[in-house]
């Protein structure tokens, strides 16, 4: 008896679950769609892209909106179309009953600003996509500058990923700058005292802090983890009792050893 009322329970909701659907279908048939809401997810932080840019796009595509059946729009088209937008990273578009459209959209988040040797400047952001500076927002993140030769082409949906593993070290800068601006920003202490990497005439990494009057010679990149280990072991231990100025470099680059040039 106890099965017979389990297998009736069950018959009930999905009869009720069908008659939901056909009902909340019916609606989104004769609705006009009357309402677009946007949401930029993380406006506080970038400011790339507004709710009016959003919109814009949005109106002068080529689908129906405003005015016309709520049931015709087709989402998956309009999320395609803002994603071609470089500084949108994700767009979330969903209908509802009432007659209305709503975006919600998450931008692209910029750790590092490149200044490469041909006189161009970009952004690389956490994903490792390369995106053009904006006209509207500048973003305050970590900058590199010097042998940087990676070029920025407009248009292109190019990563630091596709320089492969098999390149020269030139060609293999831009991963690895990447790389350190994704340690040095996920770090609440070295994305505080870091503000600048340079990259010298052989390829080694140089890095300007924000407090002391010092250079850091970090080297190559390999073993970069162990180097900002043995930085921050002289920081808490020797000069915050020596004194921030008195060194004029600070050379991590050999294996177990900090080598620090007076001024």
């Amino acid at each position: 008896m106890r099965k017979i009322w389990i297998i009736a329970y069950w018959i009930v909701i999905a009869a009720y679950m069908a008659v939901a659907s056909g009902f909340v279908s019916g609606r989104l048939e004769e609705k006009i769609c009357d309402m677009i809401n946007i949401t930029i997810i993380d406006s506080m932080h970038n400011r790339f892209v507004t709710q009016d840019d959003v919109m814009d796009m949005l109106l002068s595509g080529d689908a129906d909106l405003l005015g016309y059946p709520i049931s015709r729009i087709n989402t998956r088209e309009l999320q395609k179309m803002l994603s071609t937008e470089p500084f949108i990273k994700r767009a979330e578009l969903y209908k509802t009953v009432n007659g209305a459209l709503n975006a919600d959209i998450t931008q692209r988040r910029p750790v590092l600003r490149v200044l490469n040797r041909h006189g161009e400047s970009y952004y690389l952001d956490e994903e490792g996509f390369i995106l053009p500076l904006s006209e509207k927002f500048t973003s305050r993140t970590l900058v590199a500058n010097g042998n940087i030769s990676e070029p920025f082409i407009a248009g292109s949906t190019k990563t630091v990923f596709n320089t492969g593993e098999n390149v020269s070290k030139r060609d293999r800068v831009i991963l690895e700058l990447y790389e350190l601006a994704m340690f040095i920003t996920g770090s609440e202490l070295w994305s505080a005292q870091i503000s600048q990497i340079y990259v010298n005439s052989n390829y080694e990494y140089e890095l300007i802090p924000r407090v002391g009057a010092h250079v850091i010679i970090l080297g190559d990149a390999s073993g970069y983890e162990k180097k900002f280990r043995k930085l921050e072991a002289l920081y808490f231990y020797g000069l915050n009792n020596e004194g921030w100025n008195k060194y004029e470099i600070i050379n991590l680059k050999y294996e177990n050893q900090v080598v620090c040039t007076k001024r």
